[in-house]
């Protein structure tokens, strides 16, 4: 029979190890602290992070310029579409209107025309009659 020891060992062999968890210091003054390089690295990235959002904010300074200026120019162009579409109703309805009135008159000169006709071959019959 196997004894206790070897039992324990034998699990031991089998199981696979886990990663050990770093221990905390028995001092808590010797927390790890990184070197200067790694500072100055961070420093270096955190310099180079900052210079790429102020060249953001600078681009979205300037696209908020041109956006707001096109805004402008589109707020004029609606106004002056809106202008040219009441000429154009008003334009629309003059020639309306007069397009009525030749119409009217069109129809008169034909009822004129008809008349004249009639009395034309009234005239005529009466001279054949004669």
């Amino acid at each position: 029979m196997a004894s206790k020891e070897d039992t324990e060992s034998e699990a031991q062999a089998e199981a696979p190890e886990a990663p050990e968890a770093p221990e905390a210091p028995d001092n808590p003054q010797q927390v790890c602290t990184p070197d200067s390089s790694e500072f100055e690295v961070s420093a270096d990235r955190l310099e180079q992070l900052l210079k790429s959002m102020e060249v953001l904010l600078l681009d979205v300074e300037q696209l908020r310029g041109h956006c707001s200026h096109h805004a402008t120019e589109l707020m004029h162009a609606a106004v002056d579409l809106k202008q040219q579409q009441e000429e154009l109703k008003e334009g629309y309805s003059e020639l309306s209107r007069e397009m009525q009135e030749i119409m009217d008159s069109v129809e008169d000169l034909f009822s004129t025309k008809s008349a004249f006709e009639a009395k034309e071959t009234q005239a005529q019959k009466l001279n054949r009659q004669l």
